[in-house]
């Protein structure tokens, strides 16, 4: 009797773990544009401080270029958006792990993220520029590539990757965030950042006679939207908008609206 009932409990607990493992499977094996439309929200994922792009106003929104194309695209879907802050770093960790449906966060396409994501088109092209602050005796990107000067980056960015390659006499430096690197070459407590050139248009905008964007750049990028690794079925969905985006009023009107006007600075939470 007892092994019956031990063969009969054995049966019911396997019949229990199928099934749940069974819903795992179906939930593993949606693509992100079908898991958005089931739950109506689209969660995406960027990190703050990148102007004109990603940033945070003062009553603690995220707000920027990169997230009126995300709200865009979860308009498409029929879906809300919901929008993490993360360390850049850990944007395409947290993609592959499910935490976050997209990242959207002034991300360059390169071969080596391609090993580990999927990326839309490109949905805007920028490049790595160089800025100093104002003592600064630089008047061309080479100046700076000197052995004894420091260069700051942002961990995890192209610029750091950009400037891990072509920096050959320079150390280079990594912090945190943009404001921080950018705010050591003002300060002279490094020789120059290098960053994408949007990012550093708008800061040397903001601190007129402090700091000076070299000209030139060390490198152009194309920013993309990353998705999970081998979900096709949501970058030919958001490829399909980018194709109705680019070139069209709305792109223009956001481009005006954060790249030639500066009016949303004075909603920017700075601290």
């Amino acid at each position: 009797m007892k092994k019956w009932l031990a063969a009969f409990l054995l049966v019911v607990v396997t019949a229990a773990l199928a099934a749940c493992g069974g819903g795992d499977d179906k939930k593993d094996s949606q693509t992100t544009l079908e898991k958005v439309k089931e739950e109506k929200t689209l969660v995406v994922g960027t990190n703050a401080g990148y102007y004109p792009f990603e940033m945070f106003d003062k009553n603690g929104k995220m707000i920027g270029y990169d997230m009126d194309v995300a709200q865009a695209i979860a308009d498409k879907m029929g879906a809300k958006l919901e929008v993490k802050q993360l360390g850049f770093e850990t944007l395409i960790p947290s993609l592959n792990a499910g935490k976050v449906d997209l990242v959207l966060a002034g991300m360059t396409i390169t071969d080596e993220r391609k090993k580990t994501v999927e990326f839309a088109d490109s949905y805007y092209t920028t490049g790595q520029a160089v800025m100093v602050g104002k003592d600064s005796t630089a008047k061309e990107i080479k100046d700076i590539d000197k052995k004894g000067n420091k260069v700051a980056v942002q961990i995890g960015t192209t610029g750091a990757i950009v400037a891990a390659k072509e920096i050959k006499n320079a150390t280079v430096q990594e912090f945190e965030d943009f404001p921080t690197a950018a705010m050591a070459a003002q300060q002279g407590k490094v020789a120059a950042v290098v960053y994408d050139e949007p990012a550093i248009q708008i800061y040397e905008l903001q601190n007129k006679g402090k700091v000076v964007k070299l000209d030139g750049l060390l490198a152009a990028d194309d920013l993309g939207i990353a998705v999970k690794k081998g979900d096709t079925e949501t970058v030919d969905f958001i490829n399909k908008y980018l194709k109705e985006f680019k070139g069209s009023k709305e792109e223009k009107e956001l481009q005006k609206k954060w790249f030639n006007n500066a009016d949303w600075m004075n909603n920017v939470d700075e601290e």
